[in-house]
């Protein structure tokens, strides 16, 4: 049996390398991470423990571990974790890859269920010693419809102190968490914001380095 994909995606001049992997029974999870020059960009795991109370095939696993992978493939070829501004739902169609994408589209609505797609919108990057409006938006990754009641979760993480939860909360009926948060003054350490949206089954981690504020320049 399958319990894992690796593929190499390029987008933009650079290569992302897209690994999921079936944890196993013991640990019931189908992770998918996203890299970019080593270091991770997402992560998507889906949970299948109430798969196992019913005792499911081998083949089903192996289905929702494709369409997983596929669609963290299609999301990096759709430019969804390009570092200087991710394209649109749909971007690309025209491209050379298109018929491409449209196969693994196909691929995604018959092997599973929708994925949760995770953006944030605002701010365009995190900075220290500021105070930043945050927008959240959570939406179906095929049919791009809002998704509401998503948990979200922001955290700042420094090498020297345990992880800092800057905010909390769940998307409203459009699918929309809107909030104000501040960062603190860094004194040149370095720092990164990570989100944490979760629905159910379904977890999704992104995560954003901290620059430094305009008077550490």
């Amino acid at each position: 049996m399958i319990t894992g994909y690796n593929t190499d995606v390029e987008y933009s001049g650079r290569i992302y390398h897209v690994q999921t992997e079936d944890k196993g029974i013991e640990n019931p999870v189908i992770e998918s991470l996203i890299y970019l020059g080593g270091e991770v960009l997402a992560c998507h795991r889906t949970h299948y423990e109430p798969l196992l109370r019913t005792g499911p095939e081998p083949r089903e696993l192996a289905a929702r571990l494709e369409a997983q992978h596929q669609r963290m493939v299609l999301n990096v070829r759709q430019g969804r974790h390009d570092p200087e501004g991710g394209g649109s739902f749909g971007s690309g169609i025209g491209s050379p890859r298109g018929f491409e994408e449209v196969v693994l589209d196909y691929l995604a609505r018959e092997l599973g269920s929708e994925n949760l797609h995770v953006v944030l919108e605002s701010p365009a990057r995190f900075e220290e010693s500021a105070v930043h409006e945050v927008l959240v938006r959570a939406r179906g990754e095929l049919s791009a419809l809002p998704v509401e009641d998503v948990r979200v979760s922001l955290s700042l993480l420094t090498p020297v102190e345990k992880p800092r939860l800057l905010l909390e909360g769940r998307t409203d009926s459009q699918g929309v968490l809107r909030r104000k948060i501040s960062l603190p003054r860094l004194e040149g350490l370095s720092a990164a914001v990570v989100l944490r949206a979760t629905l159910d089954q379904e977890m999704v981690e992104l995560k954003w380095l901290v620059s430094p504020g305009p008077d550490q320049n």
